[in-house]
């Protein structure tokens, strides 16, 4: 079920980001847009965090440590980046291409997990190896002898899932490496994100 609304969630996002461009720009600041969003969900997470608090189940700041703080600095500011880039990738990659293009960030998880130390079985990196060489396949047009997309949009999509696959295994070794609530993790996230992303809105 998680999955499913997963899926859902990010397909409308993406058709999102491509219905709000007016003659392939925005009329408004991505990075407003982003601080915005950031915003909302530091709202979502201090609601659910101080409802856990009252409720007794959790304390304020339980197993918080400098350490942990800068980890979550670090991921918030991967994450304002990759949501700012997102904007400019839309201008240049339409939606299916740019999904497409993500789809490479298993294969990069993957790398990243099996450098840190985990394995994975023979068949995942079968499938992988094979959702690469599909993609592969749909960026190449064989009647014009290229390649979908200009070398600067590959670079910028590389760019992007590169970020994504960093910060997805970062946030796996963080929220399976700490005994930190998971709602008070999202109330850090998205302090350190909603700060990096109006200052980042001034500048």
């Amino acid at each position: 079920g998680s999955f499913v609304v997963l899926v859902c969630v990010q397909s409308c996002a993406l058709l999102l980001f491509k219905l709000c461009q007016t003659s392939g720009s925005y009329s408004f600041s991505p990075a407003s847009s982003v601080a915005l969003t950031e915003a909302c969900k530091l709202a979502l997470a201090v609601t659910l965090h101080s409802r856990q608090v009252s409720a007794g189940a959790n304390q304020l700041f339980e197993g918080l440590t400098p350490k942990i703080v800068l980890h979550y600095f670090g991921l918030a500011m991967l994450y304002t980046i990759n949501n700012q880039l997102t904007f400019y990738c839309f201008q240049i990659i339409d939606p299916g291409t740019f999904a497409l293009g993500k789809s490479v960030a298993p294969y990069l998880v993957a790398l990243f997990l099996r450098l840190s130390g985990d394995r994975l079985n023979q068949l995942q990196w079968v499938c992988i190896l094979l959702q690469c060489i599909c993609l592969a396949v749909t960026q190449y047009n064989s009647c014009k002898d290229t390649t979908a997309l200009s070398l600067h949009a590959y670079l910028i999509l590389a760019l992007a899932t590169g970020i994504t696959a960093t910060s997805s295994v970062w946030n796996q070794k963080v929220v399976k490496g700490f005994q930190v609530p998971v709602n008070l993790q999202n109330t850090l996230l998205y302090v350190f994100g909603f700060s990096i992303a109006v200052a980042s809105y001034l500048v």
